[in-house]
Parts: C-alpha cells; sequence; structure tokens
C-alpha cells in the first residue's frame, strides 16, 4: 500500500505542478497581450502619432483626388513620411491581430473609431486599389473589425464626417 500511495502522491504532485504551469503561462499570455494591445493604443494617441495624423489628414485632403502612388510621385518619400507612418501603424495592428499579440476584444473599442475614419477618408479609395501587401493588410483589417465589432460600434464610428474630428480649435482631421 505505500508503493501505491506514494505513486498516487508523486502523479498528484506532478499533475498539480504541470496545471499551475499552464495557468501561469496562461495568465502571463493573457497579460502580455493585455500590455501590448495598450502598449499601440498608446502609440496611436501618442504625440508623434497625432501629429503624423494630422499632417497626413491634411495632406489628403488636399489631394483627395491622388492615390499614394501619385502621392509619392507628387510630393517625394519625405512628403509622404506622416502618411506612411499613419499606413504602417494599421498594418502592424493588423498582423498583432492575424497572429494573436492583441486582446482581440479590445481592439475594435479601442481602435476601430479612428482606423474607420482613415478607411473610409482615404485607405479604401487611395490605397486597397494598389497591388500591394500593406493594401492587402490594411483590407484585412477592415474586414475584421467589421466581423468583430458590434452593430452599435460601427454607428458610433465617425466615418466620414469630417467635422466629428476637428480638434476644439477647429484644425486638422
Amino acid at each position: 500500500m505505500d508503493t501505491v500511495d506514494t505513486v498516487v502522491g508523486v502523479i498528484a504532485g506532478l499533475l498539480g505542478v504541470v496545471t499551475g504551469a499552464v495557468l501561469a503561462r496562461r495568465a502571463a499570455d493573457h497579460q502580455r497581450r493585455v500590455i501590448s494591445t495598450f502598449d499601440l493604443h498608446r502609440e496611436l494617441h501618442g504625440p508623434e502619432m497625432m501629429r503624423a495624423r494630422h499632417a497626413a489628414g491634411e495632406m489628403i485632403e488636399q489631394h483627395p483626388d491622388l492615390d499614394y502612388h501619385e502621392l509619392r510621385a507628387l510630393l517625394g518619400p519625405s512628403g509622404v513620411a506622416d502618411l506612411h507612418h499613419v499606413v504602417y501603424f494599421f498594418q502592424r495592428l493588423w498582423i498583432a491581430v492575424e497572429c494573436g499579440a492583441v486582446r482581440e476584444e479590445h481592439v475594435p473599442r479601442l481602435f476601430g473609431d479612428t482606423f474607420s475614419w482613415w478607411y473610409k477618408r482615404t485607405f479604401r479609395s487611395m490605397l486597397v486599389p494598389t497591388p500591394t501587401e500593406m493594401a492587402r493588410d490594411i483590407e484585412a483589417l477592415w474586414h475584421w473589425l467589421e466581423t468583430h465589432s458590434t452593430e452599435e460600434q460601427r454607428r458610433r464610428w465617425r466615418g466620414d464626417n469630417l467635422q466629428a474630428w476637428k480638434r476644439p480649435d477647429g484644425q486638422g482631421p
């Protein structure tokens, strides 16, 4: 009986250790994804990105009939740097969603409104038609947000209402 009790005790102990390790890993993965989600949100609303978003939005308003390749040809690489900064952010957001690096349930709430404006105002007509991986990623994020957001969220997103995006001083998109 002592041998059986010992074996049962060892198996129970190992099962407890494995269960504890699995639970600890799941908790750490959850925390890592939460931190990553909030880090991306902080970046989107940080001073550098806010400046880039406003500058890129003003550039889009000045050249609404050009696609991204035409904008680059007209303004040069440095002239479209702010626009690329915005696009690359949302491309990274999509890749983070795609590979499970963020808490998916928070993405529509934290990023949907801003992405919706950019998609409807410029990405859909000026970027998505271009045959680039970046364009495919932006389109994939749009479709993912459409299926992972609520109807109420989509209704609240400001869409094409440019006045909803003006700062109190009346500047910027």
